[in-house]
């Protein structure tokens, strides 16, 4: 199972952060609390994540690779383009589909109209492997959400989605520079 990134196993009383604000007036108590939730929760649910795949004998990276694979367009997908649409570096693309076809569960061949590009397919034991997973992987994500009705699912999934178009904000407004947060007022 992976280490939790945040360390956060018990968080602070909400009336801890409000003692805080004696010493730091300018400090937000509920966002402070509230950013924690979502943190530690995020954190729990990646660790929880990390610790089903793996009962499954896969982790997160191969598992998205595959699926994203399922659904390509045969001979659309080349390493260069996984990579982009991951959001990680080629290098790590090679090195997840080196495991992959080692254990026979994609293929890379030659593009035939490019020959400097490599076309990458889900093999049919990949294709196995992703009827195996699913089931019981889609089973454990469902469980999660399970004690929200559909109206809470989507109420949560609108303040999701504003927090990451302010993540988005904030990542392109520090992006490159050494400013800290804390110079903002």
């Amino acid at each position: 199972m992976r280490e939790p990134v945040t360390l956060l196993k018990a968080l602070p009383r909400y009336d801890v952060f409000l003692t805080e604000t004696r010493d730091f007036p300018h400090l937000d108590a509920s966002a402070c609390y509230t950013f924690l939730q979502l943190l530690r929760t995020g954190d729990e649910l990646l660790a929880l994540d990390a610790q089903v795949l793996s009962s499954f004998g896969t982790r997160h990276g191969r598992f998205n690779l595959l699926m994203m694979l399922k659904h390509c367009a045969v001979g659309k997908a080349t390493p260069a383009d996984l990579a982009e649409k991951t959001g990680v570096t080629r290098a790590t693309i090679t090195g997840l589909l080196d495991g992959l076809e080692k254990e026979g569960l994609v293929e890379r061949r030659p593009d035939p109209e490019n020959r400097r590009s490599i076309q990458v397919k889900l093999t049919a034991a990949g294709q196995q492997f992703l009827d195996r997973v699913r089931p019981g992987y889609c089973r454990w994500f469902t469980s999660v959400v399970e004690p929200l009705n559909q109206d809470e699912r989507q109420q949560l999934l609108v303040l999701l989605e504003k927090i990451q178009l302010r993540l988005g904000e904030i990542s392109s407004q520090y992006r490159g520079t050494s400013h800290l947060l804390s110079t903002q007022s």
